[in-house]
């Protein structure tokens, strides 16, 4: 059985990983057009403030199975042609397949600023713009960062430890607005400019300056301006469709599949942040491994359930300041504060009809497994409600002393 992947991500890594040993039963071709293959997106913000080192990124190891797969770095597939089965590859070569899995990824969605190519406007996404970036680290050179949310963070964290005097611009009034409430955003806030980092909320940028082909210089719409020799957008994702729309698939905001990533052409699927299931699109790992195990399964004949989205916790951990949020901090209901501004530590539990709808930690993340599982099975807390802020081990003691009583 010939199976074809085009994308040599986390997404094609997961999916080796979830099929093992089953792989060796397939003939496998992975098509990649970076010169590093299947390395974790997720630490290279880690990467880029010298945390990690690049080996480490790397997803796969030498497992016997990978002697089945065929690896073609550095190469765009260009066109997919569902009815001959077959793609083309950038250089006019052509591969034939029986099973496709389209696993694009997504880009960086850039605003609508005139003069984004001058050279020093740059994007993270790859190993290879984390190494570019470091080659350009000089110690009080200023950097702006566009976009307060997940990857604007990581990216300011790591540009702050290269040396850079970093500002980031973030159009919403509070910084990870998707996850947080105001006043842990403001608390990270707080915690991140104790470390350097500077922010410049509810506003945008509205033109860039230059002097030749380089910008010098970043205008908010108050008219401010920010010198900057590096300009970084990480203004969010925008999946990668194109091969898949041009090739006649249905398409949305991404490639559209069912519960069993099947696309709209017979035995072509699509993984991770391409795809697009209902109206739902993938920018976290936790799904895209879910996919990945779904996929496996389907691929090598093993009954499953399907993949069904659902909401999906976040959790990580910046500068050293760990984050964790699930649920919407905004739900109807009871709120439950825990506040310690000296240490940098905030949580807020949103509760119910004595279940656990939502929960945000910042500073101080343990429990927050537990909360998700909390959430996502709707538990009823009030045997324990007068400990569950204080996490798993308190609760289950106030019940133990409870029953003894």
């Amino acid at each position: 059985m010939r199976l074809l992947v085009i994308g040599a991500g986390m997404a094609a890594a997961y999916l080796l990983q979830e099929m093992g040993v089953e792989a060796e039963s397939f003939d496998i071709t992975i098509v990649g057009d970076e010169e590093a293959t299947c390395y974790n997106r997720v630490l290279l913000s880690s990467f880029l403030a010298g945390d990690s080192a690049a080996d480490e990124l790397q997803m796969l190891d030498d497992s016997a199975y990978l002697g089945s797969v065929r690896f073609i770095e550095k190469t765009r597939v260009v066109a997919i042609d569902p009815q001959l089965r077959s793609v083309e590859l950038d250089g006019g070569v052509k591969l034939s397949y029986d099973q496709l899995v389209i696993a694009t990824g997504a880009s960086v969605a850039k605003p609508d600023v005139a003069h984004t190519t001058l050279n020093g406007v740059e994007a993270f996404r790859t190993l290879a713009d984390a190494n570019k970036l470091r080659a350009r680290a000089r110690a009080g050179a200023h950097a702006v960062v566009v976009g307060g949310g997940l990857l604007g963070l990581e990216a300011a964290h790591g540009l702050n430890a290269l040396g850079f005097m970093t500002t980031v611009v973030h159009r919403q009034p509070r910084l990870m607005n998707r996850q947080l409430d105001d006043e842990g955003a403001a608390q990270l806030e707080r915690t991140l400019a104790s470390r350097g980092l500077h922010f410049r909320l509810s506003t945008e940028i509205v033109e860039l300056k230059s002097e030749g082909d380089r910008v010098t210089a970043a205008v908010l719409q108050n008219g401010d301006v920010l010198p900057c020799e590096l300009l970084l957008f990480a203004t969010g994702i925008q999946p990668n469709i194109d091969l898949a729309r041009v090739a006649g698939l249905e398409t949305a905001s991404g490639i559209l599949v069912d519960c069993n990533m099947k696309t709209s052409a017979p035995d072509v699927f699509a993984l991770g942040e391409c795809s697009q299931l209902q109206e739902h699109c993938f920018g976290l790992a936790a799904p895209v491994r879910e996919q990945a195990k779904v996929l496996a399964k389907e691929l090598t004949g093993v009954a499953h359930a399907g993949f069904f989205a659902r909401n999906y916790p976040t959790q990580l951990k910046i500068s050293g300041i760990e984050i964790f949020s699930a649920g919407d901090p905004s739900a109807a209901g009871e709120s439950i504060y825990l506040r310690d501004e000296q240490t940098g530590i905030y949580r807020h539990l949103v509760l119910r009809d004595d279940r656990l709808v939502a929960a945000v930690l910042v500073g101080d993340k343990r429990g927050g497994t537990w909360y998700s599982e909390l959430i996502s099975k709707r538990i009823n807390v009030s045997a324990f409600r007068g400990a569950l802020m204080f996490g798993r081990s308190a609760s289950e003691s106030m019940q133990v002393a409870a029953v003894a009583a």
